[in-house]
């Protein structure tokens, strides 16, 4: 039979059910009449437990009888005239008499307060200055009532208790008159009776623990202390009953009480199993009863379930085929419930035989879907970067163009300011449309730092200070100094500005735009709110997905590719921040809110001289190797570099930049990445290995950006990358840079001649 399948439950055969089926049927009955047994037997020896507390009291009651008896006895003799009128010696002729009317008294003493012994009716015994077991004598002397020593050892083996009786003289103990008696009289007590079938054990313990009487083996007991669980049970408790072991390592049910007058414990001892044994014995005939009847249950379902088991087995062998795909066969064996089974199982091939055909289907087009979604997904990536980078070529002529006549003086026409904010538009589409690409592969790397909120708010404000202007919008900026969050500031800025170019946009001219910012716990929360076209409520769920926008008035400054708010919200999650949109409707305006992680103490910072300040020391005229394809980006670019101070020479491939380089020594080098014949990688390669100790610094200027491409740049041995249009102000700050670090080289090998010479 095949195992069954894993993570479903244990399945159990028809006959072991039909068995189970029988015994819980039964179990009811077996159940109740186990129960009247238990109870029964649990009544039973309740009734026991009953009769032996009763026992261990009237074993206490009698002790006390004994010992009240000769309490009452030496009170009659304590009130003797001899005695009261102090004269011992005819006292101690009244003792004697008195002694031997009582047959188990071994002597009379009488006991001055203090311990000494004035009168001992035993031949040849002097008067001592102190007697045994002190304690009880000084008890009967506090409490001024009689009281019953501890068991005594006398010198010649045998064992003995005295009973002390004090003696007033008004409110004063003159005397304590005690009877030195033998233990026969308690052994009597605890001697087996009938009715105890040898079983049961009586036992006598005095104060400090010790075996006074007991009625079994007393030559081995008596005098040995009880076991620490008696003495620890008895100590807690007048009286009791409770489970223990006995001297005899015997487990016992004990009975105890203790005697008022003595305080010794009186104590009856039944075996566990005389208890015990009925109740089980009981259980054991209800138990082989019921499983008999079980049994013979059992034995009549497996003999009426065989043809049941055939039928169902040939059902199962039927499914097995099922489930290879083979038609299932099923003999019912005249039994309608496993004859309707296999047709079911019939259906169910046909059924399964169309179902496979179907999915085979359904795979083969999911398979066909998936291929097609791979290879359209990485034609997008593949065209989203050679979309950047054919954009990024030709904007990055015209802002090096745009640079150089700033510099010249001639770009403060109005035209040359329409085409820098146009660039500067065109350029932002490029970044977030390969933000947005990077950001769904996971290829955004922050660059976090202690930054404070009013800095990149105020980056932003500059970053959209065009288009508010342009629309004449009034801003408000309430961002208190000292709201520090953790974050990369160049990311935060373009958030800030996404935002603030959001609602430039969406709000007519004149317009209001405002920026707060607060701390509210651990967190700095960052909002902008305008009052202009607002959210429809059904784009509100949405409103930060890619490629999502709001209704387009007929305005061109509402255009775009809706990503920028699909930006802020990955800028901001990456941040571990969060960030929302509330809007009451259209013409109501909105609010866009985004709290941040804030930042810790900050950290001392080195001071650095400012850039300016490096610039005006680093500058000195390199001679600069740029190499573009592009001409008008090559020239542009050397124009500018030239007009900074420096030796330009253009190349617009890498032969061609090869041999230029042999006869110029250039001292840096900008190379394009993606030149013709060999790219930027190989030509810096091969400029290294040309100039060897004279080869120039590489500065990489690409249209393609992504961190692979940096981290490539980097390991070709290239000081930067810049992304076009490039930042001339970067380019010009890292030839400072070039040419400091060989300034500073050339006074180091200065100074390593003089010292030589």
């Amino acid at each position: 039979m095949p195992a069954p399948p894993t993570g479903t439950r244990r399945t159990r055969s028809v006959r072991s059910l039909l068995a189970a089926l029988v015994a819980a049927t039964l179990l009811p009955f077996v159940a109740f009449g186990a129960t009247v047994v238990v109870r029964t037997a649990r009544e039973e020896r309740a009734e026991i437990e009953r009769r032996l507390s009763g026992s261990a009291r009237a074993l206490a009651d009698v002790v006390d009888r004994e010992m009240t008896a000769t309490v009452r006895a030496l009170e009659a003799l304590g009130a003797s005239s001899a005695l009261q009128r102090g004269d011992l010696s005819d006292f101690r002729e009244e003792a004697l008499r008195a002694g031997a009317l009582q047959p188990r008294w071994t002597a009379v003493v009488l006991f001055a307060p203090d311990g000494a012994r004035l009168v001992d009716t035993r031949p040849g015994a002097t008067p001592v200055p102190s007697t045994l077991e002190p304690t009880s004598l000084q008890r009967a002397v506090d409490t001024r009532r009689p009281t019953v020593s501890d068991l005594i050892l006398r010198p010649d083996g045998s064992y003995a208790y005295g009973v002390r009786v004090p003696v007033m003289d008004g409110a004063r103990v003159r005397w304590v008159l005690s009877a030195v008696t033998a233990t026969d009289a308690v052994a009597d007590v605890v001697a087996p009776r009938d009715g105890d079938e040898g079983i049961w054990t009586r036992t006598i313990v005095d104060r400090a623990g010790t075996v006074v009487a007991r009625s079994r083996s007393p030559e081995r007991f008596v005098g040995r202390r009880a076991t620490a669980s008696f003495l620890a049970r008895t100590g807690a408790a007048l009286d009791g009953v409770y489970r223990d072991v006995t001297l005899e390592g015997v487990r016992v049910y004990v009975a105890f009480s203790h005697a008022a007058l003595s305080g010794w414990t009186a104590a009856v001892v039944v075996p566990v199993a005389f208890l015990d044994g009925p109740l089980r014995r009981s259980l054991l005939a209800t138990a082989g009863f019921a499983l008999g009847l079980v049994v013979l249950a059992a034995g009549g379902a497996v003999l009426g379930s065989r043809r049941f088991a055939r039928a169902l087995g040939s059902a199962e062998a039927g499914a097995a085929a099922l489930a290879r795909g083979e038609p299932p066969e099923v003999d019912a064996r005249g039994i309608a419930e496993v004859a309707r089974l296999g047709g079911a199982l019939q259906r169910s091939a046909d059924l399964l035989g169309a179902r496979a055909r179907e999915r085979d289907e359904l795979l083969a087009r999911a398979e066909a879907a998936r291929a097609d979604a791979v290879a359209a997904n990485r034609t997008k990536d593949e065209f989203l970067a050679m979309l950047g980078h054919e954009l990024r070529n030709p904007l990055a002529p015209i802002a090096t163009a745009l640079h150089l006549l700033e510099q010249r003086g001639e770009g403060a026409t109005r035209e040359h300011a329409i085409v820098r904010r146009q660039v500067a538009h065109l350029q932002r589409l490029v970044d977030d449309l390969l933000d947005v690409s990077r950001i769904t592969r996971g290829k955004v790397a922050l660059h976090r730092e202690r930054v404070e909120a009013a800095l990149f708010v105020a980056k932003a404000v500059e970053m959209a200070r065009n288009l508010l202007e342009q629309r004449r919008h009034r801003l408000t900026v309430d961002v208190p100094p000292g709201l520090f969050v953790d974050g990369d500031p160049v990311r935060l800025a373009q958030v800030v500005a996404n935002l603030l170019t959001n609602a430039a946009r969406y709000t007519p001219p004149g317009g209001n735009v405002h920026v707060g910012a607060i701390r509210e716990g651990d967190a700095v929360r960052l909002w902008v709110r305008d009052d202009g076209a607002g959210i429809p409520r059904h784009l509100l769920g949405t409103i930060f997905d890619p490629f999502v926008q709001g209704p387009r008035g007929p305005e061109p400054h509402q255009g775009g590719l809706g990503l920028g708010l699909a930006l802020v919200r990955s800028f901001v999650e990456l941040h571990g921040g969060r960030v929302e949109a509330r809007s009451d409707g259209p013409r109501t305006g909105a609010t866009f809110s985004l709290e941040l992680p804030a930042a810790g103490p900050a950290r001392p910072q080195p001071v650095r001289p400012a850039a300016a300040e490096r610039r005006r020391v680093a500058r000195r005229g390199l001679r600069v190797l740029v190499v573009d394809d592009n001409a008008d980006a090559a020239e542009m670019l050397s124009e500018l570099l030239a007009l900074a101070g420096h030796d330009v020479r253009m190349a617009p491939d890498g032969p061609t930049a090869l041999d230029l380089a042999t006869a110029f020594r250039p001292e840096a080098a900008v190379l394009d990445i993606g030149l013709p014949v060999m790219d930027g990688y190989e030509l810096g390669l091969r400029l290294r290995d040309r100039l060897a100790g004279e080869a120039p610094a590489l500065i990489a200027v690409s249209g393609y950006g992504q961190p692979a491409d940096r981290d490539r740049s980097r390991a070709a041995g290239f000081s930067s990358h810049f992304v076009k249009p490039a930042d001339v102000d970067g380019i010009l700050g890292e030839l400072d840079r070039i040419a400091a670090r060989r300034r500073s080289s050339a006074a180091a090998a200065g100074g390593r001649r003089g010292g030589a010479r």
